[in-house]
This record gives C-alpha cells, structure tokens and sequence, in this order.
C-alpha cells in the first residue's frame, strides 16, 4: 500500500501501479508501454467527453417542456435509463463508414485504427459504427434529432 500526500508521492503511486498493469510487458519493450499509455488516454479522453455529454444532456432535459415539472427523482431516473441511448444516437452524428470525429470536429480517427486498439476498447466501437450506419440512413436534421432525444430522455 501507498499514502499519498504531495505531488511526488502520487507520481510515484502512479509509476507503480503502471507497472502492475502493465506486469506482463517486458522491462525493455518501451514501445508497448507508450502504446498501452497512448491507448489508456484515448479511452480517459472518451470518458471526459462522455461526462460532458451528460451534462449537456442533463441540461437540454430541463429545457424540455414539462421535464422541470416532474419531482426531481423522476428526472434523475429517466436521465438515468435514457442517456446512453440519448448518447448513442448524438455519437452516431459524429460518425460515418470511415470513422469518427472527434475534438468538436477537429480531428477524425479512423475505424480501423479503432479496430487495431487492444481488448476491450477495439471490441466497443465496432457496435457503434453499426448503429451509427443505421441511424444516419434515417438522415435526421437538427430538429429531428432533438425531439428524438427529447423522446427518448422522457420515455426513460
């Protein structure tokens, strides 16, 4: 076990339990290392993104008429048992064949880049891109994906 109280503490916490992680890969092998590091911030970055998702979710909720209405536990549970479809049908639009964007469209990743991603994350995407192939068959606009999402947020 560790404590930490100070910033050298928790770097050094954070060396050793790469270290546990990533056990298997051998001492020298620094480019796997790096890989897996590179690996781990990607998938850190798409729960960042996620979590500001939700909050944007959370507040376009509130805007929709009625939702305030409702006693806040009720709100909390259709946030709760709508948001990854919720989430799911926004990421779509971000997507295509090839990819996806990310950064606010500054960027794109490739499908197969997000193939060649070690277990679990590889096998992640992949149900996405079929999702997101089906719903933008529909070619939704701005407004049509609104109140699909608003749909989807109060039928929870």
């Amino acid at each position: 076990p560790f404590v930490i109280h100070d910033m050298d503490t928790l770097q050094h916490a954070e060396r050793k339990l790469l270290t546990q992680l990533l056990g298997n890969v051998a001492s020298g092998d620094v480019s796997t290392v790096r890989e897996r590091e590179v690996e781990a911030r990607l998938f850190l970055f798409c729960q960042y993104t996620s979590v500001a998702t939700v909050t944007e979710l959370t507040e376009f909720a509130k805007a929709v008429p009625g939702f305030a209405a409702l006693d806040l536990n009720d709100q909390v549970t259709l946030l709760k048992y709508g948001v990854y479809e919720a989430l799911f049908a926004l990421l779509a639009s971000c997507m295509n064949k090839d990819g996806l964007l990310v950064a606010r469209g500054g960027g794109f990743i490739t499908r197969e880049f997000l193939k060649s991603l070690r277990k679990p994350f590889s096998d992640m995407m992949e149900p996405k891109f079929q999702f997101a192939m089906r719903f933008n068959a529909l070619e939704l606009d701005d407004s049509d994906l609104a109140l699909f999402v608003a749909a989807i947020i109060c039928c929870g």
